[in-house]
C-alpha cells in the first residue's frame, strides 16, 4: 500500500503509528532507487509536466495538459477522434489519491487511457490542489511514493468545486461536437473518493450521469458536521461503492452506502475479498461496462 494511497483511516490508533526506526533506516540504505521501476515511471510522468509542450501521444491518443487560471491544472485523454462522428462520446473525470499526481494516474498507475480507445471515450485526470516536490516525486523513509502536498478538500471544498467547474466548461466547449452531456461519470479514489461525496451532493444527477466512489466514502475522520450532508442533495444518482474486506475505509464506505440510500440514491456496493487500501485496476473495465454504461441521463 502506497502512503499516496492512504489517508487517516477509520480504525486509526496509536499502534498503526509504531515504527522499527532502525528497519526503515536500514530499508532506505539497502533501496535501489535507480532501478526502481515505478519510482522511474513517476519521475517519467513528472518530467512531461515539467516540459514546455505538456503533452504526450501513443497508439492510444492524445494526451495534454491544460492550466487553470488559479495556478492549477488537469490533464485531458482524447482516443483518436474522427471529425465527422456523431455526437457520442462519453466523459470520465477522474480524482487521484492523497499525494498522488494527475499525470501518474493517467500513463501509469490506471489504465483509462487503453479503455478509452476501446469503448470511445474522453478521460481527465483532475488534480488535487497543494504544492508538489520541487524536485519531483520521492520514496518516503518507508518507501511510500509521493508528489508532494496534493489533495482534495473535504470540510471546504468551494475551490475545488470552482476548479470543477472550469474543467466542465472547458470539456463542454472544446469538445461541443463529441461530448454526449447525458453520459458525464466521475470517479474518485481513497481522497479523490471522499471528495465524490461532496460531488454527488453538490452536482448530483443534473451534472453527472453516474458515481463511484472507490476507497473513500464518506466521512473518515472528518469533522462531519462540516461536510456536505447526503441528506442534502437535490439531484440524487447512481452510486457505485467499491472497497475491500481489508481497506481501512471499508466502514466510511458502508457508512456512504447508508446515506446516500436514505438520500434516494440508487447505491451498490461490492467489497472485494482480501482487498486492502489500494486502487483495483483490474476492476476499471467491470465499473465501465457494467456500471457507467447503464446510466445516462434520460434527457433526449
Amino acid at each position: 500500500m502506497d502512503w499516496l494511497d492512504y489517508f487517516t483511516p477509520i480504525n486509526f490508533t496509536q499502534t498503526t503509528l509504531s515504527i522499527d526506526n532502525n528497519y526503515h533506516e536500514n530499508y532506505r540504505l539497502l533501496r535501489d532507487d535507480e532501478n526502481d521501476e515505478q519510482l522511474n515511471k513517476a519521475k517519467w510522468t513528472h518530467n512531461i509536466s515539467q516540459q514546455i509542450k505538456k503533452e504526450y501521444s501513443s497508439e492510444f491518443g492524445h494526451t495534454f495538459q491544460v492550466d487553470t487560471d488559479k495556478q492549477r491544472f488537469f490533464v485531458v485523454h482524447e482516443p483518436f477522434i474522427n471529425e465527422v462522428k456523431l455526437k457520442s462520446m462519453p466523459l470520465l473525470i477522474f480524482y487521484h489519491g492523497l499525494n498522488s499526481a494527475a499525470w501518474y494516474c493517467a500513463l501509469v498507475k490506471t489504465n483509462w487511457i487503453q479503455l478509452s480507445v476501446k469503448y470511445n471515450f474522453l478521460v481527465v485526470f483532475g488534480q488535487g490542489q497543494g504544492t508538489f516536490y520541487e524536485d519531483g516525486p520521492v520514496r518516503d523513509q518507508y518507501g511510500s511514493l509521493g508528489f508532494g502536498d496534493l489533495y482534495w478538500e473535504i470540510e471546504e471544498p468551494k475551490d475545488d468545486f470552482n476548479y470543477l467547474d472550469f474543467l466542465l466548461n472547458y470539456m463542454k466547449n472544446k469538445y461541443n461536437d463529441q461530448l454526449d452531456l447525458n453520459r458525464i461519470y466521475f470517479m474518485g479514489y481513497s481522497n479523490g473518493a471522499l471528495f465524490s461525496s461532496n460531488v454527488a451532493v453538490h452536482y448530483g444527477g443534473s451534472t453527472f450521469a453516474a458515481l463511484c466512489n472507490h476507497c473513500g466514502g464518506f466521512g473518515g475522520r472528518y469533522n462531519e458536521e462540516k461536510m456536505l450532508q447526503p441528506r442534502d442533495i437535490i439531484t440524487p444518482l447512481p452510486i457505485y461503492i467499491l472497497t475491500g474486506d481489508n481497506d481501512a475505509y471499508k466502514e466510511s464506505c458502508l457508512k456512504a452506502k447508508n446515506l446516500f440510500e436514505l438520500a434516494h440514491c440508487s447505491v451498490s456496493i461490492d467489497i472485494m475479498e482480501n482487498r486492502g487500501h489500494s486502487y483495483y485496476k483490474d476492476k476499471e473495465e467491470f465499473i465501465w461496462t457494467q456500471f457507467f454504461l447503464k446510466h445516462k441521463h434520460l434527457t433526449e
